[in-house]
Parts: C-alpha cells; sequence; structure tokens
C-alpha cells in the first residue's frame, strides 16, 4: 500500500493509527467523526488491515494484497463486523435506526476469540443512527472490551454522541479535503 494506507489526506490519522499498531499501544475503541464522503469508513478499513494483516510491508503497514487485507476490503473478513442501521425490515438503510439487537449480537461474537486474525474488528458505520438503547448497550463492550478486540465507530459528529460513549473512545476529527486537494490528483 502506498504511504498513506491510499486514502487522500488525513496523513496526520494514518501517520497516529499507524504508529498505535507499530508500537502495539492501539486503543480499544476509535471514533472516527466527519461530514459524511470524508474517508471514515475507508480510514476504519484501512486500520483493521493494519491490525490484521498477514505479511505487513512494515509494523502498521498492510500490504493490501494478502487474503486478510483482500477480504477485510470487501468487508467479508471473519474477524470484521461492520455494523450499520437499518430498516424495519432489518435491511442496510442509511437514515435508518441502528438496534439494540445489532449491538447485543456484535457483543457476542466480539467476546469470542478471533477466528484466523490476532484482532476482532467492529465497525460501527454512522453510529449516530444508534437509539438510545443501542447506545447504552454499547457502552458496557467499550469499557469492558476483550483485549483481542478493537471497536471502530464512526459519526458525522461526536456531539451527536452521548458523552459517555466519547470519553471511552479514542475521537480522531477528520476535516474535508480543500477542492484543490481532490482536483489535483
Amino acid at each position: 500500500m502506498a504511504d498513506n494506507w491510499n486514502i487522500l489526506g488525513h496523513e496526520w490519522a494514518v501517520d497516529m493509527l499507524r504508529q498505535h499498531v507499530a508500537r502495539g499501544e492501539t486503543r480499544h475503541a476509535y471514533l472516527f467523526a466527519g461530514p459524511p464522503g470524508v474517508g471514515r469508513r475507508t480510514l476504519a478499513l484501512r486500520f483493521a488491515q493494519a491490525l490484521n494483516c498477514e505479511r505487513p510491508m512494515s509494523a502498521g503497514e498492510p500490504c493490501g494484497l494478502c487474503r486478510t487485507c483482500k477480504q477485510i476490503d470487501a468487508m467479508q473478513h471473519p474477524d470484521l463486523n461492520v455494523i450499520q442501521a437499518v430498516d424495519e425490515d432489518g435491511h442496510p438503510k442509511e437514515g435508518g435506526t441502528l438496534r439494540v439487537d445489532q449491538i447485543r449480537e456484535v457483543q457476542r461474537t466480539l467476546n469470542l476469540k478471533p477466528y484466523q486474525s490476532p484482532y476482532r474488528v467492529a465497525v460501527f458505520l454512522r453510529f449516530q443512527e444508534a437509539n438510545d438503547n443501542a447506545s447504552n448497550a454499547l457502552l458496557k463492550t467499550l469499557e469492558e472490551a476483550p483485549a483481542h478486540a478493537v471497536l471502530l465507530l464512526t459519526a458525522d459528529n461526536p456531539e451527536q454522541l452521548l458523552p459517555t460513549i466519547n470519553s471511552r473512545c479514542e475521537i480522531l476529527r477528520l476535516r474535508a479535503l480543500p477542492i484543490e486537494a481532490v482536483s489535483a490528483d
């Protein structure tokens, strides 16, 4: 992978996350906050690759080519859970509701040992869509996450979440890139 995990912008965030992996200082929970389209999900998936890559180019630098990296990129890895809001029928839907039963299901999974990688990673997309029961259910896991689990939350703005959730996460505030930086590519 490129120096910046093939992510345009957010060099500071990639560098910090890479160092957490390289130094063995990975936190149990991170919150990637910023406006839609800024790359929160991509950053979370690259971080999951950095944590679990089979053949890292260096510590915290995923290869992007091994089976694990490809499965994580496709959100199909057995040690990766991607949780997002759903509609009334339980189908993923932006603007839907992230429900307590979804949180409880991932909690059961997180307590299991990883299947094939060092870490189980749960990515909660658009966590601001979680209802109050779901938010409160996640608090216990955030307080007592298993050592082999890393929780990655994405949200538009940390202020949309319960203060107790924010206090248990390392918050990375991602900003939209200037138009010049995007159009230069």
